[in-house]
């Protein structure tokens, strides 16, 4: 397990195009062809993007958008991706970058946080559960390559 207080988190930037990248493509092919579908939500600007970082040393990513109808006072947060390099998960990398992103989410004034996961990732369900995200509705043929997926939210209380 890594120590939480070795991350470091920053605002994704134009070099980190070609990680974020690789890494969709690694852990969320099986999908569909989210190398692109990620670079394209990049592309919209009201997409934030994170990395998580230990050592200058790139671990994962994760993005995500507000909701655009409450401009003022309290919004909904949509994680729209999170991915951690496979030799680093299960180490605590994922928990603090999720963590993170709903502090980030909080600063925005959000006070729920919206995602989807397939069915059949068992170790997202799982890990998103913990983190106290509760399925909200199933919806079959989601993904791009036709898998079904869990709506997850979870409440964001004041830290």
């Amino acid at each position: 397990m890594c120590k939480m207080e070795s991350f470091i988190y920053r605002p994704a930037k134009q070099k980190d195009l070609e990680f974020i990248r690789e890494l969709s493509a690694q852990v969320f092919s099986r999908y569909g062809n989210y190398e692109e579908i990620v670079l394209a939500w990049l592309e919209q600007g009201a997409v934030i993007t994170e990395i998580i970082m230990e050592q200058n040393y790139n671990l994962g990513f994760a993005m995500l958008v507000l909701d655009r109808q409450k401009v003022l006072g309290s919004r909904t947060a949509h994680l729209l991706a999170i991915g951690i390099l496979p030799e680093h998960q299960r180490r605590g990398v994922g928990r603090a970058l999720l963590e993170h992103m709903e502090e980030v989410a909080r600063k925005y004034n959000a006070v729920e946080m919206n995602l989807w996961t397939a069915v059949d990732n068992e170790p997202a369900l799982s890990f998103f559960q913990k983190a106290g995200f509760e399925i909200e509705r199933f919806e079959s043929y989601y993904y791009p390559k036709g898998q079904a997926a869990l709506a997850m939210s979870k409440k964001l209380n004041c830290k």
